[in-house]
């Protein structure tokens, strides 16, 4: 019998491999090491949160009190208000945000190192917020712990399906750090949807996949035409954010990795605002970090269990910008009784987006979130409505704050990079974009209903 010689640098490297194998996981342990040296805001927040998850407090008095004490004390917009009841304060919105920017922002934060946050979101209103350190620390402790509740741990590989520009791409450090697989989808053909099935069947690393609920549809879709099966995956969880997740879908999902799905309710702009729980699927509300209200469709009163209502957050910890009684955008319907235990009330139908499909001038589908995400870098732009009118035809509707005009040939050009070189793409201006019934404005909008 013949026996492998074992040298000394082999028998180094062997047992090196065997050590990092059992701790798999080491950028975990750096990265609570390093809170730990910065004072340990992210844990006291992630123990705060695991505390009050199932019996917290949901009117937080305190923290309102104290958030709209410093309002008032440090903002121009709020500055007149006298009461110190949050019911007597407006409600805003993205409009009302870039119309009063300035204003809204805290003069205690003037010369202050604060986070950047850019989105656009369900109204087609583009704008850029800004986060204190605590806010931002806050941001990923609710970030670490949902996704724990779902079955994901900080530090395991997670694949992130998303538009990726400029503008919130990661560099390849932090990428790396976070072990995280940045998957642009900004063109959802059949050749990109291939590609992203077998790269998710040929990690085997792969722990966790967080992406739109309508990137989730058309991949699973794909592969179960191919015929694959939960033996083909590593996946223990999957996060679907942005839209509403079909039962459909779910369904699907299900039958390929066998695995925790949930529904997240989050944005740009604030962080995680609720996420379903495994067992039920209720949508519970991050009360720890949020004062969430749900006002009636055609007034600021309160709405009643079971009424389609508007979704209306307090953000408790961004003092740098105030947002208090922000209108998301979005419609839902609460109740006060949960199948497994929570105290407050929860989400029982959560109406996303509302958006169609567009497509590119050889048919194949692209995602609502490549309009939006290149409409970010339009500068003064207050509202767009992005349509698709023929094959090849689109028009871009703007409304643009006064006296701001935008450089017309270059958005096109941008956008034929896209569409097609030969897309037909009228722009116009207007000094309104008129809402839905539903209440909410539908920015983009498909009047041709191509398919390939």
């Amino acid at each position: 019998m013949k026996y492998k010689t074992i040298n000394k640098k082999n028998y180094l490297i062997n047992n090196t491999r065997s050590v990092l194998g059992q701790i798999t996981n080491w950028r975990w342990y750096l990265f609570w090491i390093k809170d730990f040296i910065q004072g340990g805001a992210i844990y006291k927040t992630y123990k705060e949160l695991q505390k009050d998850y199932i019996n917290s407090n949901e009117t937080n008095k305190k923290k309102i009190d104290e958030l709209l004490n410093e309002a008032k004390k440090n903002t121009k917009f709020y500055a007149k208000i006298k009461s110190n009841n949050i019911k007597d304060f407006p409600v805003i919105n993205k409009y009302i945000i870039n119309q009063n920017y300035n204003e809204i922002c805290s003069k205690k934060y003037t010369n202050k190192k604060l986070h950047k946050m850019c989105t656009s979101g369900s109204t087609g209103t583009p704008f850029e917020i800004l986060q204190n350190s605590k806010k931002r620390k806050k941001v990923l402790a609710e970030l670490i712990f949902f996704n724990k509740l779902c079955g994901y741990e900080f530090g395991k590989r997670q694949v992130f399906f998303r538009v990726w520009t400029e503008k919130n791409k990661k560099n390849k450090i932090q990428s790396f750090l976070q072990n995280l697989i940045p998957i642009d989808i900004s063109n959802l053909d059949d050749q990109s949807i291939e590609h992203i099935a077998k790269y998710i069947k040929n990690d085997k690393h792969i722990n966790n996949i967080l992406s739109y609920a309508s990137t989730l549809d058309l991949v699973s879709k794909y592969m179960l035409n191919k015929k694959m099966k939960p033996k083909d995956f590593s996946v223990d969880s999957i996060i679907s954010g942005s839209e509403l997740l079909q039962d459909t879908t779910r369904k699907n999902l299900k039958r390929l990795f066998n695995c925790n799905i949930v529904s997240r309710y989050s944005n740009q702009e604030n962080g995680i605002l609720a996420q379903e729980c495994i067992e039920h699927q209720e949508m519970h509300l991050n009360n720890t970090n949020y004062y969430i209200e749900f006002l009636k469709l055609d007034s600021d009163e309160d709405a009643t269990e079971g009424e389609m209502a508007r979704i209306v957050v307090t953000d408790l910890y961004n003092y740098a910008m105030p947002m208090i009684r922000y209108d998301t955008g979005d419609i839902a319907i609460y109740n006060n009784v949960s199948k497994c235990g929570k105290k407050e009330r929860l989400i029982t139908e959560l109406y996303g987006r509302r958006v169609d499909t567009i497509f590119d001038t050889k048919g194949n589908a692209l995602s609502p979130h490549v309009i939006t995400n290149n409409m970010w870098g339009v500068k003064g732009m207050l509202q767009f409505k992005f349509q698709q009118k023929g094959i090849n035809k689109y028009n871009i509707i703007i409304n643009m704050e006064e006296n701001k005009k935008i450089d017309i040939e270059e958005l096109k050009e941008k956008f034929k990079r896209i569409l097609g070189q030969d897309a037909l793409i009228e722009v116009e201006y207007v000094e309104e974009i008129p809402i839905l019934s539903s209440g909410k404005r539908k920015y983009i909008e498909n009047l041709y209903k191509v398919m390939k």
